[in-house]
């Protein structure tokens, strides 16, 4: 065996095994690198509350000059939701549906009294609302009304009215931490609830209240449990598509277009994305060849020798066990190798990732080398299969 060893180091040439190597490390480093930036952003484009988010609208119908003296006219009947429901570019629908009873809300201080206002309330159906929280539940039992408020009302505040007066702004979490009483009549009956606010939605510009409270508040304090709505609220598949704004405009609808430009924009980054993931495969693709290629060089060089050993009585897993063994450790240093790239690569794109995506969460790498070990196990036995199929 030993002789053998020998006989084919000779014929080894060591650039030729050095081009292996290396060809062998940018295949597995582009291949684990693409893999680990896609663990990486993956987050960033499916997750909710990111750049990449759903794309939404809010429809009303245009206001005119009698609008008011007929407001069943700004009203969407169950024909149009429906007619709505029907076109290509709509994915989801829902309807906001409006409190139809008194509402008021108040804080009282021992010391200082307190304050009161009346206020509205509007529901829209779970899956609409950007705001996820555990407290977001009413049963007609509870005494506590969970209530997401605009995120813009908490900006007017904090850079408008607080500015203005010198006074102290807050933050989201100081407000969750404050409860008021909610005061809601009608039908002769009145209830006194807690409010708590969980969160603050940058989606829907309304005050809003789960929709179980909505459906059983308005039939108990309003007398109506089915009201038709006045807004809408669609989830659209394609921002781009030229049907909508010629779909809308047919019909008299407004639409609340405050996130076109960043869907836009979304858009215009998932095209790159794309882009840049199919040039990614085509350049693996293309290192799975350089591997395939180098070590058929490798064999074609020998193949004399590898044959002549043959003739001379050796068996074909004495002749081909040096080569298999040399692919074999060329893929684990290549392996190891790659792995150190992707640390010192990934550590260089998260500070600018972290900049660019304020959710932006790195993960590990042992998923990542886990894989790359498989890959590397997996060449392992396509060369041995290619250099065992050469020798007869």
């Amino acid at each position: 065996m030993k002789l053998i060893w020998k006989l084919l180091k000779q014929n080894i040439s060591k650039p030729q095994l050095v081009g292996f190597f290396f060809a062998n490390l940018i295949g597995m480093s582009i291949i684990l690198l693409s893999l680990q930036f896609y663990f990486d952003v993956n987050p960033v484009f499916t997750e909710e509350d990111t750049l990449f988010k759903k794309d939404y609208f809010t429809v009303t119908k245009k206001l005119g000059l009698l609008s008011p003296l007929a407001s069943k006219k700004s009203v969407f009947s169950s024909k149009e939701v429906e007619d709505l429901k029907q076109q290509d570019f709509v994915k989801d629908i829902g309807s906001f549906i409006p409190s139809q009873f008194y509402v008021k809300a108040g804080i009282t201080t021992p010391d200082q009294g307190g304050f009161s206002t009346e206020m509205f309330f509007e529901s829209v159906p779970q899956q609409f609302i950007d705001v996820k929280s555990e407290d977001w539940r009413f049963s007609p039992v509870d005494d506590v009304l969970p209530i997401i408020l605009p995120k813009n009302y908490l900006d007017l505040y904090n850079f408008g009215y607080a500015e203005a007066r010198a006074m102290p702004k807050i933050n989201e979490g100081l407000i969750k931490m404050v409860t008021f009483d909610i005061y809601i009549q009608g039908n002769g009956d009145f209830k006194k609830l807690k409010g708590n606010i969980v969160g603050f939605s940058t989606r829907i510009n309304t005050i809003l209240v789960p929709e179980s409270f909505m459906l059983w508040a308005n039939k108990k304090y309003g007398g109506k449990e089915d009201v038709s709505p006045s807004r809408l609220i669609i989830e659209v598949n394609d921002i781009t598509n030229p049907q909508i704004a010629t779909y809308f405009k047919s019909k008299g609808y407004d639409i609340d277009q405050g996130n076109t430009a960043a869907s836009r924009i979304s858009m215009f980054l998932k095209i790159i994305v794309t882009i840049v993931i199919i040039i990614g495969v085509i350049i693996c693709a293309l290192s799975f060849f350089i591997l395939m290629l180098s070590i058929y060089l490798l064999l074609e060089k020998n193949m004399q020798k590898m044959i002549t050993l043959r003739l001379l009585g050796y068996s074909k897993n004495i002749v081909t066990k040096p080569y298999i063994l040399l692919t074999f450790v060329v893929n684990l240093a290549s392996l190891v190798l790659a792995s150190i790239v992707i640390i010192v690569v990934q550590s260089l794109y998260n500070p600018v990732m972290e900049n660019v995506f304020m959710s932006y969460e790195p993960s590990g790498i042992l998923l990542t080398i886990g894989i790359g070990l498989v890959i590397s196990l997996l060449l392992s036995s396509i060369n041995s299969w290619v250099i065992r199929s050469k020798i007869e």
